[in-house]
Formats: C-alpha cells, sequence, structure tokens
C-alpha cells in the first residue's frame, strides 16, 4: 500500500494592487540555515513547500522527486528571452541555468540529500496527477521506497503581463501561486492510503467507474456543468474552494487538502478536453 506519510500546501492569492509578494525566504529558513542565493521564486517555491512537507525527516537516499508544473519558471525564462531578444546580450549563466525545467529539482536534492530519480512532469491540467503517477507506478514496482511530489506555478511581476501570458481578461481581479507536496511511502499502515490515479476519456466513463466504487466523498478541483451536476447529483460531493480564476497547479493545492481529512474521499480532475482523472484517498 501506498501510504501518504505528510503534506503540505502553500496557496497564495494575489493582486494588481499587492505590494510585495509573500516572503518564501523565511520559510525555507526554518528547515535550512543555509542562505541560497540567486534563485528565483520559482524555485523559492520549490524548496519552501518540499522542505516543509519533509519537515526535518531523513529520507531513504533513493527517495524519488516528482515535480509538477503547468508554466515552469516563466519570470526567468522571460527574463532570459528579452536579454536576447530585445539587447542583443547573452544571458546571464545562473538566469540561464534557473530557466531549465530541473533547476529546482537539482537545489531540493541536494539539501534533502537523496540520489532517486528526479522528474519534472507539465501535462496542463493534469499536471499534478501526472506526477503523482509516475510517483505510485515506481512505488508499486518496488523501484523505490519513498517518493515525494510536489507541483509549483508562480505568479509574475508586472501584473498585467501576466494575465497576457494566461489569456486572461485584463479585468481578472485575484491570480494564485502555489507549491503543493505530498510525501508517500510504501507500507503495512492501512491509515491514510492512497491509489494510483485513474485516468477516463469522457463522462461515460467516469460515470461507469463511480458506479464501482464504494461510497466516498467526492472532491472536484472544477467547476461542474450542467451534465456534470447530473452525473454527480446521487453522489455526495462538493468543490474544492475557488474564489476566483484559478492557474496553475490548482488540483495540487484540492489534491494536497483532501489528504488531510478522514474518512474515504475521491478527488476528482477534468482537462480542458473533457478528459477526467480520479485519485482515491482511504483517510
Amino acid at each position: 500500500m501506498i501510504r501518504i506519510a505528510s503534506s503540505y500546501s502553500i496557496f497564495n492569492a494575489l493582486t494588481a494592487e499587492q505590494g510585495p509578494r509573500p516572503d518564501l525566504q523565511a520559510i525555507i529558513s526554518r528547515w535550512t540555515p543555509q542562505r541560497i542565493r540567486r534563485i528565483d521564486r520559482y524555485i523559492q517555491l520549490c524548496l519552501a513547500g518540499g522542505l516543509s512537507c519533509v519537515a526535518g525527516r531523513e529520507l531513504p537516499t533513493e527517495t524519488g522527486l516528482y515535480l509538477a508544473t503547468r508554466y515552469g519558471a516563466v519570470a526567468t525564462s522571460a527574463q532570459v528571452i528579452s536579454t536576447i531578444e530585445q539587447e542583443g546580450q547573452l544571458p546571464k549563466p545562473v538566469h540561464f541555468v534557473n530557466s531549465l525545467g530541473n533547476s529546482a529539482g537539482f537545489y531540493l536534492t541536494q539539501l534533502l540529500q537523496i540520489t532517486g530519480n528526479t522528474l519534472v512532469v507539465s501535462q496542463e491540467e493534469f499536471s499534478f496527477e501526472a506526477a503523482l503517477l509516475h510517483a505510485c507506478l515506481d512505488l508499486n514496482s518496488g523501484r523505490i521506497s519513498t517518493a515525494l511530489i510536489g507541483g509549483f506555478d508562480e505568479v509574475t511581476l508586472p501584473f498585467a503581463q501576466q494575465l497576457e501570458r494566461l489569456g486572461l481578461a485584463a479585468n481578472t481581479a485575484v491570480l494564485h501561486e502555489g507549491s503543493h507536496w505530498l510525501l508517500l511511502e510504501q507500507s503495512n499502515d492501512a491509515s491514510s492510503v492512497l491509489q494510483t490515479p485513474v485516468y477516463f476519456n469522457n463522462l461515460a466513463a467516469l460515470s461507469d467507474w463511480l458506479q464501482q466504487q464504494s461510497a466516498a466523498a467526492i472532491q472536484l478541483s472544477f467547476a461542474p456543468n450542467a451534465d456534470e451536476q447530473t452525473l454527480l447529483a446521487p453522489y455526495p460531493w462538493q468543490e474544492f474552494s475557488r474564489a476566483a480564476v484559478i492557474q496553475g497547479v490548482y488540483s495540487g493545492a484540492a489534491l494536497t487538502a483532501l489528504a488531510a481529512q478522514a474518512g474515504r474521499a475521491i478527488h476528482l480532475n477534468r482537462n480542458s478536453l473533457g478528459e477526467y482523472c480520479a485519485v482515491i484517498i482511504e483517510g
């Protein structure tokens, strides 16, 4: 069985009128005396969330690290492109390195002193679930005994430029950034068990699967349409709190929140293609 050893989530709502973004370095400093210089906010989100989820535990050396992001290191990548195209200069080496997809994983594995496989996954709305799937496959195959899964996306400034990148209306009031984490391990302990994510091509396939499941509360990380509400009517379901337009690995926030609750529950997510992904948690 796969047991949830720990979960942790940072979920910041940011507005155009807001001043400085919440301090992440203070969170990182709780878990390491090392002052890590020249890292961007994307990497800070990874370190703040990952270190807080581990919370000082000594992990097995072969622990696997599975990272999910929908947009990647947006601010640093934009800076690198601007330096090359607008200024005609080569980017600073540290900026170029920080723009790479696995840069955040490099810093986190160093601090945690783990040498297992590290994977970065981006799959639109299913990014967090995709990283979780890879972790479950490696755990169930016996390749590793412990897996750390994290999903994180930043809100870059200026606010108006971030809205333009995301294709959102200029009057969008709130954007979200977050860092959402699960620490999983192979265990015979039946408490807080997580099952491998299951995917469905359409609503009919999801309906067939739900009819085969024992009673469970269902938590959605999307706003259901009329057909989905009809399907879900016989089941106890609720939508994970969403105060505004959601960006990034929002489903990671929903899943980590569900992991902290007691009882049997189903995490359900949908992508823009009308496909679904479900994860069962036995609390």
